[in-house]
């Protein structure tokens, strides 16, 4: 391999490099959604029409047309086609005679087709299409711009190392392996500046959706009539006893999941858990940060935990029953392959509407149930969640994931389950980040149960504090 080629090869591999470990496909919109801008530069006027997969109708995306220079935003979908048409007002008398006045290839400019361009949204995020004269089209995404970034830094590297084969020429040959290393040395600071920008614009989004997230927390919340959001997708799922549940996916991340399933719970069994759970009820409580648990105004409700009796599931005990569905369900649809050996009991949560002027009522404010800070996941910890509505209030008391737009009406008998680890074990960077609107009228009643990794009949999640870390290991045991 001469050192031409070793550079070409140095080349490629950065090449790759940077385009794996640029932003993944979807990394900011849900399951196939992506938000488009269509910018006209082409200097003339211009309509967009959304060509319908169904029967391939245009819908108009515009009022009128866009003026040069004007920008039109749209939430469209993988795969979905827009024509992009040169918009004329009319075309003048003399391209109307019959024979036309003027024909091919003499024919008027003023008598010429409008030009057209369609186009295609594909899976990267951030798209940006342009329509250029003559209604040509180009096309910027997540994707393009890195394979921008590394034709730059290669594009330099190659030059430096080249020059430095040039002035050491006259005294010895670079090997191959010299070569690789010049082009490394090189390449190196320049990919490292370019991910520490990446990450700072991540942050700086990151922090821009949690303060949009607060505004639409608030908003919803107080919109009583709000619905469900709208599923991005629906299936059925068939649980052991052959029932077919609805289940709408309103999130589907590898590291983030949010669905709500109908029917998954019965009458007998939320009045099973609530019976059982009665004699202990207790104000909720919530981690403190230093491996234990207490009392704050951000969580305002009744609860307690309730044991799952395995030994009666032969016997259909209504408890047991309903924990085997939801941890059917959990590893159906995450593979997390969960047993039951050492979970955490079913939480039973009471909330009590007092009237829409009550000052304090029963909430609970945006939290995560487990790690939700885009690190590596702790053994031990929660992964996911399943929420079943027993009973619905007449006003408030909404499940809000507040920084994904996602909120999620109670209605009893329906679950609403949520995971947030990722497959390469890395958590969730808060999209599963939820509260529980305020309880103004009537009573919410849910029963939760939480889902652990790391834990088994040796090594019980009670032998873990909040922090994860075994209290036989602590100092203070």
């Amino acid at each position: 391999m001469n050192s031409t080629t070793t550079i070409t090869a140095a080349a490629t591999a950065l090449t790759v490099i940077l385009i794996l470990i640029s932003p993944a496909p979807g990394a900011n919109a849900q399951l196939s959604s992506r938000p488009i801008q269509i910018k006209n530069e082409s200097g003339k006027r211009a309509e967009v029409y959304w060509v319908d997969p169904s029967n391939g109708q245009m819908v108009k995306q515009t009022s009128s047309f866009l003026v040069a220079g004007q920008t039109l935003e749209l939430n469209s979908y993988v795969n979905h086609t827009f024509l992009v048409k040169e918009f004329l007002a009319g075309e003048p008398d003399e391209c109307k005679a019959d024979p036309p006045k003027y024909k091919s290839p003499t024919r008027s400019p003023l008598c010429r087709p409008p030009s057209e361009a369609y186009i295609t949204v594909n899976d990267s995020d951030d798209q940006v299409i342009h329509i250029l004269k003559d209604m040509k089209i180009k096309t910027e995404d997540s994707q393009s711009k890195a394979r921008e970034i590394t034709s730059s830094i290669t594009s330099t590297c190659q030059e430096e190392v080249k020059d430095r084969i040039s002035a050491a020429s006259g005294r010895h040959t670079m090997d191959p392996a010299q070569v690789l290393d010049a082009f490394v040395q090189c390449a190196q600071p320049l990919v490292v500046s370019k991910l520490e920008e990446a990450q700072k614009e991540s942050k700086a989004q990151a922090m821009m959706r949690m303060d949009m997230g607060a505004q639409w927390e608030e908003y919803t919340c107080n919109d009583f009539d709000l619905p469900t959001t709208p599923p991005k997708s629906k299936h059925y799922w068939q649980d052991d006893d052959g029932k077919e549940h609805e289940v709408g996916v309103l999130l589907n991340r590898d590291e983030a999941k949010i669905h709500y399933v109908k029917n998954f719970i019965t009458p007998e069994e939320c009045k099973a858990i609530e019976a059982a759970a009665a004699p202990s009820l207790h104000k909720a409580t919530v981690a403190d940060g230093a491996g234990g648990s207490e009392l704050v105004k951000s969580r305002k409700a009744m609860q307690a935990g309730v044991r799952v009796p395995w030994e009666k599931e032969g016997d259909g005990d209504p408890i047991a029953v309903v924990s085997r569905r939801i941890y059917d369900y959990v590893n159906d649809v995450t593979g997390y392959n969960i047993e039951e050996a050492g979970q955490e009991d079913i939480m039973s949560i009471q909330y009590k509407g007092r009237g829409i002027d009550d000052p304090e009522p029963d909430r609970y404010r945006p939290h995560c149930d487990g790690q939700c800070n885009g690190l590596s996941f702790r053994p031990s910890g929660r992964v996911a969640t399943m929420v079943m509505y027993c009973e619905a209030p007449s006003k408030g008391g909404a499940t809000n994931f507040r920084n994904v737009g996602v909120h999620i009406v109670p209605e009893v008998g329906t679950a609403a389950f949520f995971s947030y680890l990722g497959s390469d074990f890395v958590t969730d960077n808060r999209l599963t980040e939820h509260s529980c609107c305020p309880v103004l009228e009537g009573e919410k009643k849910i029963a939760v149960q939480w889902l652990r990794l790391g834990v088994d009949e040796e090594n019980p999640w009670s032998s873990f504090n909040t922090l994860g870390v075994k209290y036989s290991e602590t100092l203070d045991q």
